[in-house]
């Protein structure tokens, strides 16, 4: 099972923080996304990502 679902932010292990834009799985079995980043695609694997925290903003 996919540990994020497309449109969530999250932070690579190298403290970038991107978008999910895709979710597929290797010819091994394991879990990669691809996450957008200024325009920009990674493609890293689940154990390097965590869930971005949600920011409230004040009204």
């Amino acid at each position: 099972m996919r540990k994020f679902a497309l449109g969530d932010v999250v932070n690579s292990d190298k403290g970038r923080r991107g978008v999910v834009r895709a979710a597929f799985k290797s010819r091994d079995g394991q879990q990669f996304y691809a996450v957008e980043k200024d325009g920009a695609m990674d493609y890293l694997e689940e154990d390097r990502l965590s869930l971005a925290p949600r920011v409230e903003l004040a009204a």
